[in-house]
């Protein structure tokens, strides 16, 4: 019973700028998930990071039926599932970020989205997972929410604009009855500078202040909520999204210590 157990179990590794945090997934037990952030030094690479994480964190020691890696990165770029092919993405990436040059493209195929996220992995941090993890899946941040924000989209009228708060970003994420209009990352620390970005990207896609409608998301509350205060000076329907509700038939239960974009990444069935 117990090696079944085990190898029921999934897990997760984020992978952020300047941070690593790990889940794991057991599905039948009480506590079916634990997380656990790793204490980054930051005087070495993220990559020597992970290295000693892997070698010093019990919890990546254990055998797993699946292993995703979750990349929450900017350095991504949408393509239409008509016209993607997987032999292009080294010349899409390269025209997009031509700078990038120690990285390893990936991509995500968005079949309810209708479209493809071509997406950079650090060369080193790429090959020592997979050293470890030989068929880990990997997954831009942006992937999962695309296609979570896109089904929530579907429910009422008028288009919608989703901002994620996340590290020392914003992830803005617009649609129209599922179909995306819209997704940049921006660099934004103070309320005020998350402010100016939603209200500029609302106003260049033409969104309505009435009519359609704003939901803020973010894995620190107080920025959270300021920013939505803020903005409802502005505009009138705006929303923080209430993790408990919105996961509470699902399977990570509303926890708020895991970032939102695994949360999605846990309960999206890729």
């Amino acid at each position: 019973m117990a090696e079944i157990q085990i190898n029921n179990k999934s897990l997760s590794i984020r992978v952020c700028p300047n941070g690593l945090s790990f889940c794991t997934y057991a599905p039948g037990q009480e506590e079916p998930f634990d997380y656990k952030v790793w204490d980054v030094n930051h005087t070495i690479s993220l990559t020597a990071n992970l290295k000693s994480a892997l070698m010093n964190e019990p919890m990546l020691k254990q055998s797993y039926q699946r292993v995703n890696v979750l990349i929450t990165t900017p350095h991504f770029t949408t393509v239409p599932v008509v016209a993607f092919q997987k032999e292009d993405i080294q010349s899409v990436y390269k025209f997009v970020f031509p700078k990038d040059t120690l990285q390893h493209v990936s991509y995500n195929v968005l079949r309810r989205s209708g479209i493809a996220i071509v997406f950079g992995i650090d060369r080193n941090i790429h090959q020592l997972l997979l050293d470890d993890y030989p068929r880990a899946r990997f997954y831009a941040s942006a992937s999962t929410l695309i296609e979570f924000f896109g089904e929530k989209s579907l429910i009422g009228s008028g288009k919608k604009m989703f901002a994620y708060l996340h590290e020392k970003q914003l992830t803005l994420y617009a649609f129209d009855q599922g179909r995306m209009l819209f997704v940049n990352t921006f660099d934004a620390v103070s309320v005020a500078d998350l402010q100016f970005y939603t209200l500029n990207v609302w106003k260049q896609l033409g969104f309505d202040q009435v009519d359609d409608a704003l939901f803020v998301v973010g894995d620190m509350e107080q920025r959270t909520t300021e920013l939505s205060e803020k903005i409802k000076y502005f505009l009138q329907n705006v929303s923080v999204i209430d993790r408990g509700e919105d996961f509470k038939d699902r399977l990570t239960m509303g926890n708020t210590h895991i970032p939102y974009d695994l949360q999605t990444l846990l309960i999206c069935g890729f």
